[in-house]
């Protein structure tokens, strides 16, 4: 098998495992998660995310997605509240 085929089955099965997400708030402005698995709802003021451990739901204004990849988003605008459910 080539290398970078072994190498990006090792990184997808890696992320597939990952139990947790790691969220950073940067004062009221940005928002950043870390290993996010689907953007369940976008609007200007309510962002819901999917993680490992359930869903995540960010209220504000003028809300804005950086930056979604396969390793997390990038939330930014004015943050009001962070909310979590369960699975």
């Amino acid at each position: 098998m080539n290398i970078y085929k072994l190498s990006g089955k090792y990184e997808k099965l890696k992320r597939s495992v990952i139990r947790h997400s790691l969220i950073q708030i940067s004062d009221n402005t940005k928002l950043t998660v870390e290993e996010c698995k689907e953007v369940v709802m976008f609007d200007e003021n309510t962002v819901k995310l999917r993680i490992s451990a359930g869903t995540v739901t960010i209220t504000g204004l003028d809300l804005k997605m950086r930056n979604f990849s396969e390793r997390g988003v990038i939330i930014t605008g004015k943050l009001h509240s962070v909310g979590f459910d369960e699975n």
